[in-house]
């Protein structure tokens, strides 16, 4: 939840330095579920590593923006989608369902990955 909370934040403090008004999302709904599952990962990612805004500013800008670029999207029309949908509160939610269902399939798939490898490592645990 505390990463949902740097994601609204960091949301809004990208919203606010585009000039466009946000009239319509730049970025089609499934492109951008993809790109907010990516966001949270890198959110986790930074969280583990113990990553701190005020020690390694540089490096967690450049894990935002590779994310963008990995999806061929701006910063601009990053903001201006979420302007779109911080006005359209309905749509997003239904948007950001599918990124939670999406992360917790990740999360699944990934938690049985790492009990099967320490099954396999370990037999005799019962």
């Amino acid at each position: 939840m505390r990463h949902f909370w740097l994601f609204v934040v960091l949301a809004f403090a990208l919203m606010s330095c585009s000039n466009e008004d946000g009239a319509r999302p730049e970025i089609n709904k499934d492109e951008l579920v993809d790109l907010l599952f990516d966001i949270h990962i890198t959110d986790g990612y930074l969280s583990y590593t113990g990553s701190r805004v005020d020690r390694n500013r540089d490096r967690i800008q450049g894990a935002y923006d590779y994310v963008l670029r990995k999806h061929n999207v701006t910063p601009k029309q990053f903001n201006n989608t979420m302007k779109y949908y911080s006005r359209h509160t309905d749509e997003y939610e239904k948007l950001y369902n599918k990124v939670i269902e999406k992360l917790t399939k990740f999360e699944t798939e990934n938690m049985n990955s790492d009990e099967n490898k320490t099954l396999k490592n370990n037999p005799s645990r019962d």
